[in-house]
């Protein structure tokens, strides 16, 4: 397996740059009327499902719809080889979130899946609704489901989409130890070049994923079946058909899985928000800013005028607090040095009358719990002298 940069692997913008944005901009107004067209027309589907009795009619009425919701075009490669129905278990690549779709429409097999869908449209979607909890229940419920029904049975053990130009995630090897021979299928996709937006976004949502799906006009989906592969050794199959699919495909295989990709997305995100952080705050929230903690350096320096004021506004940018930065400084959580010469207009207002330079030399020898009694003095007298309060 080829060693390549993870980040490779995925589109960080679902845009193209340079001139070909103005085809999207231009294109907006028409993609949002069909987004709006296609939800109505997704809501009547499941007002449908829900109410009618599941028949074959309502579920080639509903395939036929949700083409036409998520505008969804399917076709089958000229060189593909023949669909061998003797292996009912087919693998695929991941290319988007609807290859579900795809995947149904070209093989009639259904992808295991957790969604409480109606049966008429869960089957018109290409879902099976499994117990997923452990590989092990998922595995016995495939077996059970091929065992007591017609249907084939998709996976795509790379469990997660890339940019499908350079390189497949790394298969799991689970979904080959359900039966020893499995018909591989290499998935495209493409859009309209007018509308060139791209199948998959990194850390981009479901949600979004579908949305993009009904704003551009329609998404070509190219299925090519592949030779079937047997091996009773599930971990040299897995390997075998990852490479008969990227061949096909053009790509190359690689070491990253889909939980590699998760923990790149992780730091995708973090990354953008810590860049995002700073340009939130403009030039005039940041003088805000500045002014009031000025403001709380004050009020702090009034009732502790001994405490330097670099010391104050450091606990301060911790706290955001007057009161929890003056409690954490008489109680020796912050350590400072005494300033020599504190202002002359709050340290005149002690009731001793002693000189500030006296202050000092009382604070400079006596021990902590006397500095704190006396800083505590001092402020209260302070206070009292302030607000006019001669009587108390």
């Amino acid at each position: 397996m080829s060693q390549i940069d993870i980040q490779d692997l995925f589109n960080k913008s679902r845009f193209p740059s340079g001139w070909r944005l103005l085809l999207v901009v231009l294109y907006s107004p028409v993609g949002f009327v069909l987004v709006l067209l296609r939800l109505l027309v997704v809501l009547l589907l499941w007002l449908l499902a829900s109410l009618l009795p599941n028949c074959n009619f309502l579920q080639a009425f509903l395939s036929y719809a949700t083409r036409i919701a998520f505008g969804i075009v399917v076709k089958i490669d000229a060189e593909s080889e023949p669909r061998d129905k003797q292996s009912r278990v087919i693998i695929a690549n991941n290319v988007s979130v609807l290859d579900h779709f795809a995947l149904h429409r070209a093989t009639a097999a259904l992808v295991p899946s957790v969604w409480e869908l109606p049966v008429a449209l869960s089957n018109a979607l290409g879902l099976q609704k499994m117990n997923m909890n452990s590989k092990e229940t998922l595995i016995a419920n495939i077996k059970q489901f091929l065992s007591n029904s017609t249907y084939s049975v998709a996976v795509q053990p790379e469990f997660g989409t890339t940019n499908s130009r350079v390189a497949l995630l790394k298969f799991n090897s689970w979904p080959f130890s359900i039966e020893t021979s499995v018909q591989p299928v290499a998935i495209r996709a493409s859009r309209s070049e007018l509308v060139p937006v791209h199948l998959t976004a990194l850390a981009s949502t479901w949600l979004t994923e579908v949305f993009w799906f009904m704003f551009v006009p329609y998404t070509v989906f190219t299925l090519k079946y592949l030779k079937i592969r047997r091996n009773p050794d599930h971990e040299i199959l897995v390997r075998e058909v990852e490479q008969d699919i990227a061949d096909a495909l053009g790509l190359q295989t690689c070491s990253h899985t889909v939980s590699d990709k998760t923990e790149y997305e992780k730091r995708y995100r973090t990354r953008i928000l810590s860049n995002t952080r700073p340009n939130r705050n403009s030039s005039n929230s940041q003088v805000i800013h500045s002014i009031e903690m000025q403001r709380m350096v004050h009020q702090v320096s009034e009732v502790l005028p001994l405490v330097p004021h670099n010391v104050i506004l450091r606990d301060l940018m911790k706290t955001r607090n007057v009161d929890v930065t003056i409690a954490n400084i008489l109680d020796g959580i912050v350590t400072y040095t005494p300033e020599p010469n504190p202002p002359a207009q709050l340290s005149t207002t002690s009731s001793s009358g002693s000189s500030s330079s006296a202050k000092d030399k009382v604070l400079g020898t006596t021990s902590f719990q006397e500095k704190k009694i006396k800083m505590i003095q001092e402020a209260r007298e302070r206070y009292i002298k302030k607000h006019g309060l001669t009587n108390c």
